[in-house]
């Protein structure tokens, strides 16, 4: 069992003076990105994206939002995506578990959440850069001393901008320099509510 000490419901998770800071590196990240992207490739021959494919990410958040905990509180984990694009636009289901690193001083790392989300993407520039968004379950894996492993809440992930390559036909090299997620298995009682900036890498396989 794990302690874990929660400020009131109502206080758990107010807006901090950080998050202006993250929003401006976001949105230069993104617009970097952008830019880099669609001048790299003007006049590369765009890819098909219609078919079926299949994913796998590791995702890292050094930045979060629980009160009473450092900004610096790392996360990381896995997921896995399956889905279809008839075109420049495609639907998925995402399932991924993300490991936690307990607020207290331990130093020890918890199993978090599994998410299970369905969720949509565009594709722009040429199929070089790429939107999404998943919403779906999130359940805690462990007991705290206020919840059972089990508590099932929701999740939402939101990857704005990332870049995609190409070294051959059927992989695809994706890169989200910045997203943001939350992951929240409980939400009755005091709420367990994770917000997370992350960065993630993945490799995709289309059929």
């Amino acid at each position: 069992m794990v302690t874990q000490s929660r400020a009131p419901a109502t206080h758990r998770f107010p807006l901090r003076r950080h998050a202006a800071c993250v929003h401006r590196f976001a949105l230069a990240s993104c617009l970097g990105a952008a830019t880099l992207v669609s001048s790299s490739y003007a006049h590369a021959e765009e890819p098909s994206q219609a078919g079926i494919f299949v994913s796998a990410d590791g995702h890292l958040s050094l930045l979060s939002d629980i009160v009473n905990s450092t900004l610096l509180n790392p996360t990381f984990g896995w997921a896995v995506k399956g889905g279809y694009r008839p075109g420049d636009w495609g639907l998925f289901l995402q399932v991924e578990q993300d490991v936690w690193q307990p607020t207290d001083s331990s130093g020890k790392t918890v199993l978090g959440a599994l998410s299970v989300a369905l969720g949509g993407e565009m594709f722009f520039a040429d199929g070089f850069l790429r939107s999404s968004v998943a919403v779906g379950s999130s359940t805690l894996l462990f007991d705290t001393v206020l919840d059972d492993a089990g508590s099932t809440g929701i999740f939402f992930d939101l990857r704005p901008t990332g870049l995609r390559w190409y070294p051959s036909d059927h992989f695809v090299i994706n890169f989200d320099p910045l997203s943001f997620a939350i992951v929240a298995p409980v939400l009755t009682g005091i709420p367990l509510i994770q917000v997370e900036y992350r960065t993630v890498v993945g490799v995709e396989y289309r059929f």
